[in-house]
This record gives structure tokens, C-alpha cells and sequence, in this order.
């Protein structure tokens, strides 16, 4: 993989780095909480998400790129 950061076009084809950011949420889906993350491609924001996963669920989203749902482990 390359060591700089893998960037998306938006709407306006502007290039941007990614903006990851992982959402928390509780039992009955309500969101609890978003944490911004810093990573330089998908597989490292993907690890840093499944870290969070502590008995909720952890959705992973590049700006507004769906990546990855992540369920609680029971």
C-alpha cells in the first residue's frame, strides 16, 4: 500500500483526504457517541474500528461512504 493517504472526490471532483469517523451506538440503536479517527487508507480505519467495538455496535463511514458495520460480540 502507498504511504500517503488515499483520497476521495466529492461531488464538486475536488480530491480529499479521507475523513473517517466511527459511530457508536446503544442496544436500542439510538447513537451514543462519534469519534473521529485518523488513519491513512480503509484497512487501518477498519482495524481502529473493530478496536472499539465494546458492547455496542460500531459503524465505520468515510465522510458520507458507508464502510463497514461492526455488531457487539456477545
Amino acid at each position: 500500500m502507498p504511504d500517503t493517504p488515499r483520497y476521495r472526490t466529492d461531488c464538486l471532483s475536488e480530491r480529499r483526504p479521507p475523513a473517517y469517523r466511527v459511530l457508536l451506538f446503544a442496544k436500542t440503536g439510538a447513537v451514543i457517541g462519534m469519534v473521529r479517527i485518523s488513519a491513512q487508507d480503509d484497512d487501518e480505519a477498519v482495524e481502529r474500528a473493530k478496536a472499539m467495538v465494546d458492547g455496542h455496535a460500531v459503524e465505520l463511514w468515510d465522510g458520507l461512504r458507508f464502510i463497514e458495520l461492526f455488531r457487539p460480540v456477545d
